[in-house]
């Protein structure tokens, strides 16, 4: 991989990662980020451009004299828009602008749902409050108010009154930098999510995994595991819908996140992406298939082949687990973080995001994370004993 060079759009902890495989590969890296603040991925990049990553224009313009190889991106939406411009521009590997944008766009993203076919929830797009009351009539109380082009849980409200709705539209349309939102059906049931590989057209493979969820303002996800404890009828109901998900947006040449809903053995699909997700699922894909999925990213970006790696995956599939370090009740100062655990096979990673004297907040969204911690194991049962016992010898001390 000498001489090969790859962008990587965003330079924070979810890329950390990313950064290090292509290292080891021996690829050049170029940081794409903006000069805000500390950005851990800076140390490890071989170049820095600053650029705004959420804006297709300016990343094209600052990027098209770097002599690129490739283009990448992991764990957020932000940059996604523009590495399609990049790949269509420059004529690189990877996800379309024209599938980014119905990715970056859950109106569209819904309405190409419905042409295909996709098992999803009954939504309106509304742009003032005579819309949404017109949206209360057709769907029954619960609903969710979604803004389009955020990412996370950002923007996204439950509402079980007419008084909620009226107040997470308004909440929505505070954040949104579009005229619009999206009022759906609120399916109660249980959500999971999958991880999915598409290359050269082929999906490699779709991973169901529980999600760990923290109520705020809506469900914020805080752990993932595999396997999905589910029945197998579900893992497959999970893969056909996902396939159809991936290819009503046109996806090729990219990871794929996905956000699922179960009802009476009913598979919905929430939402999906082209990008790995974030919160330790690279990770998870990397214990269960005994691959480098980092690696193989990178790789595919480059244009060069990924099978290589994915032909390496283990005969059997392992456990793992992965939870967020979080702060329930309190907020204060971080004067001291104690850490008792001594090395441990099973333990793959116990990582700090917060340093002596950072402001810790009472959870409410992903940012407020502390920290998180990732182990294997045979077995789910395996993974929980283990994250308990790990989480048991660490101490966050507030002033």
């Amino acid at each position: 991989m000498e001489n090969k060079r790859l962008l990587i759009l965003g330079a924070g902890r979810g890329q950390l990662g990313l950064y290090k495989a292509a290292k080891e590969l021996g690829i050049t890296t170029i940081a794409g980020t903006m000069p805000r603040y500390h950005k851990p991925c800076i140390e490890l990049a071989d170049e820095v451009c600053y650029m705004d990553i959420s804006n297709p224009d300016d990343v094209y313009e600052k990027s098209k004299d770097l002599k690129l190889d490739g283009a990448a991106t992991c764990c957020l939406d932000t940059g996604i828009s523009s590495l399609g411009r990049l790949n269509d521009k420059l004529n690189m590997v990877g996800i379309t602008e024209y599938s980014a944008k119905m990715c970056n766009d859950k109106s569209i993203m819904k309405n190409a749902f419905m042409d295909n076919g996709v098992n999803t929830a009954k939504y309106y797009e509304i742009s003032n409050e005579n819309e949404l009351e017109d949206a209360l009539n057709k769907i029954k109380l619960p609903v969710i108010i979604k803004a389009t082009d955020l990412q996370g849980s950002n923007g996204i409200y439950i509402a079980r009154s007419k008084d909620e709705a009226i107040a997470g539209f308004s909440q929505a349309m505070d954040k949104t930098k579009r005229d619009y939102c999206l009022i759906e059906e609120f399916i109660e049931g249980w959500e999971f999510g999958a991880q999915a590989f598409v290359y050269n057209d082929e999906v490699l493979f779709v991973m169901p995994h529980g999600d760990e969820t923290y109520m705020s303002h809506t469900a914020v996800p805080v752990g993932h595991y595999v396997p999905l404890d589910a029945k197998e009828s579900i893992h497959e109901k999970a893969k056909e819908e996902v396939i159809k998900a991936i290819k009503a947006l046109n996806l090729n040449n990219c990871a794929v996140n996905v956000d699922m809903i179960l009802k009476d053995d009913e598979v919905y699909i929430i939402e999906l992406t082209g990008r790995v997700g974030a919160n330790c699922l690279p990770e998870l894909v990397e214990i269960n298939y005994g691959i480098e999925y980092y690696k193989m990213i990178a790789l595919m970006a480059l244009g060069e082949n990924p099978l290589t790696y994915w032909e390496k995956r283990s005969d059997k599939n392992k456990a793992g687990l992965a939870r967020m370090i979080i702060e329930e009740e309190n907020s204060g100062v971080l004067d001291e973080i104690i850490n008792e655990n001594t090395s441990d096979a099973d333990i793959k990673e116990i990582t700090f995001f917060k340093n002596n004297g950072d402001e810790i907040r009472k959870f409410e969204n992903s940012n407020d994370c502390i920290g998180q911690i990732i182990v294997e194991g045979k077995s789910l049962e395996d993974c929980e004993e283990k994250l308990k016992e790990v989480s048991n010898k660490i101490k966050i001390i507030l002033n």
